[in-house]
């Protein structure tokens, strides 16, 4: 057996971090009491480990998300600030850090790597190379497949579509499905998470024995559009979820929401799958296995759908972290904040790699292994947009599990306490002056501790 641990990422796009399978006592904190998943592969991650949840994604867009995590950066360091940027490869990544400490650093799916270009090559392209990967088999997301086939350039899934004969009726479902809750036509076999789910499988029973290794598996889903297959869709019927909050459409939002559960249940599927083969190849006992999200999704919530928001429902993601194998405490819930690229420095830590560059990351093993101190007093989430009025509009988000402070540039300052209103329905800032202070402060500083030489600098300015 490798003395250094395999590590294994189950990566959504677009999960809602309260559609969890969590304990009746979180659902209800979460105002998600009503709901019920079929997700036993994700719930046997949850006992055997650490559920954070309060974790958030830095930025929630898929292409800086990633790039958040790829580098252990928060977004203003990233590099990457909307889709329509690629991944910076003179930027240190964790995946090129474990390859260069003796990892087989690989993966399959929707790594969003390289998104400005729609380009996939055969799955492992130039950037993952210069970034550091010894193998992947990258695709398209949900959409991606559909801009790069009307370009004459379809991407592996859509190549595979194609081949197939389904590549046109596919572009002609999701080109006028918009917000519909029909199924696809597609068979089961040709749905994009199934056969990310088949290549996942095969590549996981190739897997090196002699050396440890890194794999991550991106699905399609839960993203937008809602297409489900059939079967998929038949699993769903008579079952009803919570409304969305604040929503006028609560019936019609119904069938998207029963679509957008059966993408995740069909996940969970595939994700046991993928750990009986793991366990088929005798490498489940020195495996690091983790699931988490890029951000998360409104679902209607205040008539809204997609992401690029502050609210909860947008930049609230699920995390767990399965070390039961390698000292990890089981059935633990980590309730105060972490970021997504909090898995960078886990995911070295674990490795026993010490970076040889500054990141914005921080490991949560220690809350894998049972403590209960506070590794980050705030989670930050953030983004600057395209605005058809001016040049850009952005906005910041800081919580620290209970109040929540939203910022946008010329619009009053948006406050709300998650124990109270977990929807963001009443803004209390004008009174808790004091909250919005203490938040500001911390997102302004990014809760971290001021260098000493400036405090002392600062300090300089305030002498009588």
């Amino acid at each position: 057996m490798n003395s250094k641990p395999n590590i294994l990422l189950f990566f959504s796009d677009q999960h809602r971090g309260d559609w969890m399978p969590y304990d009746a006592s979180v659902k209800k904190a979460q105002g998600v009491s009503g709901l019920e998943l079929h997700t036993p592969n994700i719930r046997t991650m949850m006992d055997r480990g650490t559920t954070f949840t309060n974790a958030y994604s830095p930025a929630p867009v898929c292409a800086p998300a990633r790039a958040c995590l790829a580098s252990g950066q928060r977004y203003r360091n990233c590099r990457v600030y909307q889709n329509n940027v690629n991944y910076d490869p003179a930027l240190p990544n964790f995946y090129g850090t474990l390859k260069e400490n003796g990892y087989y650093v690989t993966g399959t799916g929707k790594f969003d790597l390289n998104k400005a270009d729609l380009y996939w090559g055969d799955g492992f392209h130039e950037l993952m190379q210069q970034m550091g990967f010894s193998s992947a088999y990258d695709s398209e997301g949900k959409m991606d497949t559909i801009w790069a086939a009307m370009q004459g350039k379809p991407g592996p899934y859509g190549r595979m579509l194609e081949g197939a004969g389904w590549l046109e009726v596919h572009k002609q479902d999701m080109m006028t499905r918009g917000g519909k809750d029909i199924p696809t036509p597609l068979p089961d076999e040709y749905y994009a998470d199934n056969w990310i789910g088949e290549k996942s499988k095969a590549l996981l029973a190739d897997m090196p024995k002699d050396q440890p290794w890194f794999m991550q598996i991106n699905f399609s889903g839960p993203h937008d559009p809602w297409d489900v297959t059939r079967n998929m869709k038949e699993a769903m019927k008579d079952r009803r979820f919570p409304d969305a909050a604040d929503c006028t459409i609560t019936e019609k939002n119904q069938g998207v929401r029963q679509n957008y559960a059966a993408m995740i249940e069909n996940i969970d599927r595939i994700i046991g799958e993928c750990i009986d083969t793991l366990k088929a190849q005798g490498m489940l006992e020195n495996t690091l296995i983790v699931y988490g999200a890029d951000h998360g999704e409104m679902m209607g919530d205040h008539d809204l759908y997609g992401k690029s928001k502050p609210e909860q429902g947008s930049i609230h993601i699920p995390m767990v972290i399965d070390a039961s194998h390698l000292g990890g405490r089981p059935g633990r819930c980590y309730t105060t904040p972490v970021e997504l690229q909090d898995l960078a420095a886990t995911f070295l830590d674990y490795a026993g790699i010490d970076p040889a560059y500054p990141m914005d990351s921080k490991s949560l093993r220690p809350a894998v292994e049972g403590s209960d101190a506070i590794i980050r007093q705030f989670a930050i989430s953030e983004l600057i947009q395209n605005n058809r009025n001016g040049p850009i509009t952005s906005f910041g988000a800081v919580t620290d599990g209970k109040w929540k402070l939203i910022l946008r540039a010329g619009q009053p300052d948006r406050l709300y306490n998650l124990e109270q209103d977990p929807f963001e329905c009443s803004n209390v800032a004008s009174e808790n002056p004091e909250q919005v202070e203490r938040l500001r402060k911390g997102f302004t500083d990014r809760g971290e501790q001021l260098n000493p030489i400036i405090q002392l600098y600062i300090k300089s300015f305030n002498a009588v």
